[in-house]
């Protein structure tokens, strides 16, 4: 029987298919390395747009909290403890991770609402195990 679909545009055919696929991927990983400054909050009354309370039993009910730039825009914190957000509700951080989407995907949340007048600590470090646990 003869083949209906030819040698040379087999080869066609397999190297559009790679293409696509590496398309894609590049399309998915798509964000990069990224420094972002802002306001960790709830994200329900976030996402809603209603006044959050910066009460204790306000964070306790809370079922996330995200990263609240200045313009409004905020990101989910998926690899970051709820205990480690609920720590840091309504402070300033500055995150360094990937951004993908909606997502930050973090490395190191550094806390610039410092107590005490100190300076700006890093308080959860994702290559350091002594940071595992929030500080």
């Amino acid at each position: 029987m003869k083949s209906i679909i030819g040698s040379g545009s087999k080869v066609i055919i397999a190297a559009i298919f790679f293409s696509i696929i590496a398309l894609s991927a590049t399309q998915v990983s798509a964000g990069g390395k990224v420094q972002l400054e802002g306001t960790i909050k709830g994200a329900g009354c976030t996402h809603y747009q209603v006044k959050c309370f910066k009460d204790d039993n306000h964070v306790a009910l809370e079922d996330d909290f995200v990263l609240v730039m200045p313009n409004g825009e905020y990101y989910f914190m998926p690899n970051l403890y709820f205990s480690v957000k609920a720590r840091h509700a309504y402070r300033t951080v500055r995150v360094y991770g990937e951004r993908k989407k909606q997502e930050v995907w973090v490395d190191r949340l550094v806390d610039l609402d410092r107590k005490k007048g100190a300076g700006a600590k890093t308080t959860w470090d994702w290559a350091n195990d002594d940071f595992w646990r929030s500080k």
